[in-house]
């Protein structure tokens, strides 16, 4: 039940089309990529990007069929708005939007949002009230399910902007209405980038992607804690009036070592704290379900030989986590050989699979190392991991998160994809 917007029609040329874009993408403050096949322009965060691919109609010399589209929710109206816009401005020919709020036609704001986001996230509400004081565990609202999941706690609920309990989202419905609900859940509920907006969007990222570490510690870190604090400041400017995050701001002003600049001004109520990074997260590589720290950073290790790794690590003393799958062509996986080559061998029988593993001494750059190594296999799935420790001692602790492996069946993964497809 997503809320977007379709289109079709024809240009002259991509160059043409990719050189407007980058016109308004700049006026606009929107982020532009562009390939050979067509382009995105990202204007917000949750999914916030209007799509454009382009082929050849008959002759390369021209004309060209462009097609495209845009998933409005769950950023919200805003938006679907800025959306709609930005196609107008767009050098298309013979152009024909499929718009399912009416907005490209009637171009009325209010209207839109009372007649399509509001009943959506009605919908939503209803969902919590059918589930509030059941102790519901692992309740997720518009999570993207290709990065981690933040841990449990019961009768409560995860959304990009924050964890809610279930009870808490029908009472801001019940007391303030359902424009209330909106200003808080929707990231772009306004026309304009007004103050909520910037509100909004820096609560999106201290939620769902600060790791509460110091700027000095990457490159990452130093991006999102600044873009935190800038939007911050930002709708205190716009809005002294508006209820901000103040505690975080103060926490990531130290993390950044940047002197506080909001003016005096009122609390955002949170009965949790921001941060789902602060505690533990679990990532999902195919049907295998790995638990570790949400301040770690993740990367993707290439290797030379053309394969490569998903990669966790943390602070300098912490262990080094890897990740390879593997599929195979004919029948279920099996343990291979190199676990004979393991200290202290240990096995786990898992639901829907098997692990064993083990360690041992490596030498890197002249240093001793002590990695453990685990397989996991589940079906016709194979993962090799890794945990390479500068200590013995942080093998207990290895052993630990080990013991937190599990793998979900292929059957259930799709059953959760298309559950969140429907909400």
């Amino acid at each position: 039940m997503s809320i977007g917007l379709q289109f079709a029609g024809k240009i002259d040329r991509p160059e043409a089309l990719l050189e407007a874009a980058k016109i308004l993408a700049d006026e606009r403050n929107y982020h532009l990529a562009g390939g050979e096949g067509g382009l995105k322009i990202v204007l917000c965060p949750l999914g916030g990007e209007l799509n454009i691919l382009w082929r050849p109609e008959e002759n390369p010399a021209g004309p060209w069929l462009v097609r495209g589209g845009c998933m409005s929710t769950p950023a919200g109206a805003g938006l679907h708005r800025a959306a709609v816009e930005l196609v107008d401005n767009l050098p298309i020919r013979s152009l024909v939007v499929e718009d399912e709020t009416g907005f490209y036609r009637h171009r009325d704001f209010q209207r839109m949002k009372e007649e399509h986001f509001y009943p959506w996230l009605r919908t939503l509400v209803d969902v919590c009230r059918r589930e509030s004081g059941k102790g519901v565990s692992g309740m997720q609202l518009c999570w993207d399910l290709e990065q981690y999941a933040p841990e449990d706690i019961p009768d409560t609920v995860v959304t990009p902007m924050g964890r809610f309990r279930l009870s808490e989202l029908v009472r801001l419905t019940e007391v303030g209405g359902v424009e209330a609900l909106a200003s808080r859940f929707f990231l772009w509920n306004g026309r304009t980038h007004d103050a909520c907006f910037f509100r909004n969007r820096a609560i999106n990222a201290l939620w769902e992607a600060c790791c509460f570490a110091p700027s000095t510690r990457s490159l990452e870190d130093t991006a999102v804690n600044g873009a935190i604090l800038d939007d911050l400041e930002r709708a205190a400017k716009l809005d002294p009036s508006l209820p901000l995050p103040r505690g975080a701001y103060r926490e990531v002003c130290a993390l950044a070592e940047r002197e506080p600049a909001l003016p005096e001004g009122p609390e955002l109520e949170e009965e949790f704290a921001p941060g789902y990074r602060k505690g533990p997260v679990t990532h999902a590589v195919g049907v295998l379900r790995l638990t570790l720290p949400g301040a770690w950073l993740y990367s993707w290790e290439r290797w030379e030989n053309g394969g490569g790794a998903h990669l966790w690590s943390g602070g300098e003393d912490d262990p080094v986590w890897r990740v390879s799958a593997y599929r195979m062509r004919e029948g279920d996986a099996r343990f291979t050989d190199n676990l004979a080559t393991l200290n202290g061998v240990e096995g786990m029988e898992l639901k829907g699979g098997a692990l064993r593993w083990g360690w041992k001494e490596i030498w890197e750059g002249g240093e001793r190392l002590y990695q453990a190594q685990c397989e996991v296999i589940a079906g016709p799935f194979l993962y090799v991991l890794t945990a390479t420790c500068t200590a013995p001692g942080d093998l207990g602790q290895v052993a630990q998160t080990i013991g937190r492996i599990c793998v979900v069946s292929s059957t259930a993964r799709k059953e959760t994809i298309q559950a969140s497809k429907e909400l």
